[in-house]
């Protein structure tokens, strides 16, 4: 009976091996080109090939690195498991907060970039060149992310799609007021004419004018977003200095179910707290 069941073990745990953990690693394999083809579509016009690449990478090897990261890095073996979830989940999430970093600072670098290109494409128009000249002005002069969005609106518009089209969808990869005004003012003079250098100069003012404004608003909001990091990092850090010092403090917390369910609670309230702190110090566009 003892090698009958030994066998059904083996046989199990040959199976086990050779087709279901293939067939796990292959549906998330499958999950992850899925997210990251998503992804791309999404993302292919608004950063550079470079960062997508790196994002999709980061679609197959962060989950399981994480996980691995996760159940390694946790002292207890009890919480290891936890760990290994837990960071699955998180590896599961960091591309697409690093992809949400990545968007923010090009779209930040292409808003200060704009004042400078609106004086170019204004002395452009003083100079006597047209539009698409002043725009080609601006790919000669300046830098990325600039350089680059301008330089699709010309290759769509050489391709055949109107220009108001091509600015329309410039303002869709990069939403801002200022890009706004920007694109509103051309499509104006286009239709009902008008003094566009001198429309670009009250824009560079306004943008000027809203960046002291936010400037302004971020120091007044210091204290704020550093009362959310101390208060928000006081539980974490108390627990693992508690938990170093004494490691069977918090056993009843981990080993009964009224320890458990207040863990939850107290995790799900550490959680909404901090959200709400952190809410309350920052600030939307102005």
């Amino acid at each position: 009976m003892l090698v009958i069941i030994l066998f059904l073990v083996f046989v199990f745990t040959i199976l086990t091996v050779f087709f279901v953990i293939p067939m796990i690693i292959k549906g998330i394999n499958a999950f992850n080109q899925r997210r990251a083809k998503d992804f791309a579509r999404e993302m292919d016009r608004a950063m550079e090939v470079k960062s997508i690449t790196t994002v999709m990478r980061l679609y197959f090897i962060a989950p399981f690195m994480c996980a691995a990261a996760g159940f390694f890095f946790i002292p207890d073996d009890n919480l290891r498991l936890v760990g290994l979830i837990g960071g699955f989940m998180f590896g599961l999430a960091l591309p697409k907060f690093y992809a949400n970093w990545i968007l923010k600072n090009r779209k930040q670098q292409f808003d200060f970039q704009l004042i400078d290109a609106l004086m170019i494409m204004s002395s452009s128009f003083r100079g006597g060149l047209s539009l698409v000249q002043s725009m080609e002005a601006v790919v000669e002069e300046m830098p990325d992310p600039i350089r680059h969005e301008f330089g699709i609106v010309l290759g769509e518009n050489k391709m055949g799609v109107s220009l108001d089209e091509a600015l329309n969808r410039l303002y869709k990869r990069m939403t801002s007021p200022a890009l706004q005004q920007m694109v509103s003012a051309i499509l104006l003079s286009r239709e009902t004419g008008g003094n566009l250098p001198v429309i670009f100069s009250r824009i560079v003012t306004t943008i000027r004018e809203r960046r002291k404004i936010e400037e302004n608003l971020s120091v007044l909001t210091v204290q704020g977003k550093l009362q959310a990091l101390v208060m928000s990092g006081l539980p974490v850090g108390f627990f693992f200095l508690v938990q170093s010092t004494n490691p069977k403090y918090f056993q009843v917390m981990m080993t009964t179910d009224v320890g458990k369910i207040l863990m939850v609670v107290a995790t799900v309230l550490w959680l909404v707290g901090t959200f709400m702190i952190i809410k309350i110090s920052s600030f939307g566009d102005v």
